[in-house]
């Protein structure tokens, strides 16, 4: 017993000691990176930000800067990627507006902030407590069924409740949302197949967004403009 405690207390120690050094060492990446943003050392800058970013970590303010920096060197496609990770971290109406703005101007395909775009939004922040709620719905109708077993229609009726959010979450189970990508390195070449001898479909010249059906280690099978499509997977952003 005495062991085993030992062991809980030295994993525990492990895990407490190992997230504080993590943590530090980002604090003085992020320390580091923010004064080279400071002193307009942008290059510099944006190789840490970006091993940051690619680690899983980020912030509404690094991102604002990535997005700054992309624009500033005439990476549009990046830099619309990131705004638009921004957007979705903060609900800034202004960087919505300068999104489409930018899209307008670059003449960008695919950049639609309409009602669609809002209801996938909210569908993927939300989609964990749809769960939750018909679950525990579905868990509430099932214990009225067991405990009025000898009512037939009661038990109709808690089935009839049960059912319909049983088919809910066996939809938000098997959906994740609308998959989409910006096309963030032009000119892009798409082909009508997952293959560098394939057909060209389409050369891509300004920043897009497109739906992503399916992604390998090379190859996402996309839809743009209403049409099957692969390009190559280093050429997109997934958002």
């Amino acid at each position: 017993m005495q062991y085993f405690k030992f062991l809980i207390s030295s994993l525990f120690l492990f895990i407490i000691t190992t997230t504080g050094a993590f943590t530090q060492s980002l604090e003085k990446e992020l320390v580091k990176a923010d004064s080279l943003y400071e002193k307009k050392q942008y290059i510099s800058a944006i190789k840490i930000y970006k091993k940051i970013y690619e680690e899983g970590n980020s912030s509404p303010a690094m991102l604002l800067k990535l997005a700054r920096i992309e624009e500033g060197m005439g990476n549009q496609g990046q830099s619309m990627y990131y705004l638009e990770k921004y957007y979705q971290f903060t609900k800034d109406e202004k960087a919505l507006s300068y999104l489409e703005e930018t899209a307008e101007s670059k003449n960008a395909i695919g950049f639609d902030y309409g009602v669609a775009y809002q209801a996938n939004l909210i569908y993927k922040e939300w989609k964990i407590y749809f769960q939750l709620f018909f679950s525990i719905v579905i868990i509430f109708a099932v214990g009225m069924m067991l405990k009025n077993k000898t009512a037939v229609s009661k038990k109709k009726n808690y089935f009839t409740l049960a059912i319909i959010p049983l088919l809910i979450v066996a939809f938000i189970n098997n959906y994740d949302g609308k998959s989409e990508a910006i096309i963030t390195k032009t000119p892009s070449y798409l082909l009508e197949g997952p293959s560098a001898g394939a057909n060209l479909a389409a050369r891509v010249e300004v920043p897009a967004k497109i739906q992503v059906k399916n992604q390998t280690d090379v190859w996402s099978k996309i839809i743009f403009e209403e049409k099957v499509a692969y390009i190559k997977t280093s050429r997109i952003k997934q958002l």
